[in-house]
């Protein structure tokens, strides 16, 4: 009888158990699904050039004088790619595949006095990637003299690229430094223009 009686509680036990944890992945699931239910916002192609608009006129750069030296938004190059670069999708780097729309644009920035160079491209995709930095080459021996990051703005992919001119040769504090600086600067202008 003492052994029917544990036996019982045990199952007991197991069944309040395996309830308990089917409950919690109930919850879970419900969790899960109403996140799905408010996706991420995707920009338009033409907000995605508004954005580029914008930052063309209101970037501004805390640490170092940069100017704007060259756009591409006034006449925008479309590239043409093998189709064994695009894993066979595309032929053009633009909107429709065509020979319009293109869907990078860059921003080129320059510091004469301190001999520093910002490109900044600007990718379009249709894929929400979130608010995110997704790339951050660190300062290692063997650095080239130039700091690639890649920031993500909802569907934007955007990479930057800092280098300084061979006559100018800043401490890798400095450079390091001052890359960091250009990515606030950009996330800031992203969090409070866009």
């Amino acid at each position: 009888m003492k052994k029917i009686i544990r036996f019982s509680i045990l199952v007991l036990a197991l069944l309040i158990n395996l309830t308990a944890c089917n409950s919690n992945d109930e919850s879970m699931l419900s969790t899960s699904l109403t996140n799905d239910q408010n996706p991420q916002v995707v920009l338009s192609y033409d907000q995605y050039v508004d954005v580029i608009k914008s930052a063309k006129e209101k970037l501004n750069f805390s640490t170092i004088p940069m100017k704007l030296t060259e756009s591409t938004l006034e006449s925008p190059t479309i590239v043409i790619v093998s189709g064994d670069m695009s894993f066979d999708k595309k032929e053009y780097l633009s909107l429709k595949n065509d020979f319009e729309d293109s869907t990078q644009y860059f921003l080129t920035y320059e510091d004469t006095t301190n001999g520093y160079e910002l490109i900044i491209g600007w990718i379009y995709t249709e894929v929400d990637q979130g608010n995110n930095l997704l790339y951050f080459k660190p300062d290692v021996e063997g650095n080239t003299g130039d700091f690639n990051s890649i920031l993500s703005f909802k569907n934007i992919l955007i990479h930057l690229q800092l280098t300084h001119t061979q006559s100018s040769i800043p401490s890798s504090e400095d450079f390091v430094r001052e890359n960091e600086a250009v990515l606030k600067d950009v996330v800031r202008f992203l969090e409070t223009e866009v």
